[in-house]
């Protein structure tokens, strides 16, 4: 995989996510972190499309804000795609609750979709990893919602932190499930530097 660091050493990410920051700079790219207020509503079903579709509306929500800018601005959206619905982030612990439960000895598509503008141009794509959950009891769930992790998470947890307890295995990128699929962008990237 092309050295991502390399390709995007400073990146102004247009997003509120903690765990997309954290990828990038533990990736050893420098962030500044600038979230946009896009409008999330959309009449779609399809996941791959609704996340490139908010990914690229959150650039240019950030583009309308910011006409001049000289560092590469990167925007991202994550749902999960279960038994034919589409995930978001829970309203509450008791929507949490509801969601882990239904993911309990199940698997679940997740799709990650980012907007990229690189070089007076725009890069898009998206991705998708499933994640396979274990069989969880109510107590599992219980001391997993306690941790608060579930906050602003789609689907309810955080496959970086304590979320990671509740997975049995992951096919696909890890990255993806975050919320950037790394090895994606990384080839897009250098392909478009070629």
């Amino acid at each position: 995989m092309p050295e991502l660091a390399y390709l995007l050493p400073k990146v102004i990410l247009a997003s509120q996510s903690v765990a997309r920051r954290a990828l990038l700079e533990e990736l050893g790219i420098e962030v500044v972190p600038y979230p946009t207020n896009s409008d999330e509503t959309h009449s779609l079903n399809n996941p791959a499309e609704v996340v490139a579709m908010l990914a690229l509306r959150k650039l240019q929500a950030y583009q309308n804000e910011h006409p001049a800018y000289s560092l590469p601005v990167l925007c991202c959206d994550t749902l999960i795609f279960f038994e034919g619905k589409l995930i978001g982030k829970p309203e509450n612990r008791a929507e949490a609750k509801s969601q882990l439960l239904a993911f309990n000895a199940k698997a679940q598509e997740v799709h990650s979709g980012w907007a990229l503008w690189y070089n007076q141009s725009i890069l898009t794509g998206t991705d998708r990893a499933m994640v396979y959950f274990k069989h969880l009891d109510d107590q599992t769930i219980e001391n997993y919602l306690d941790t608060l992790e579930y906050m602003g998470a789609a689907g309810s947890y955080r496959i970086q932190g304590k979320g990671q307890s509740l997975v049995d295995h992951i096919e696909g990128d890890k990255g993806t499930v975050i919320g950037l699929p790394v090895r994606q962008l990384s080839h897009m990237l250098a392909d478009s530097c070629k």
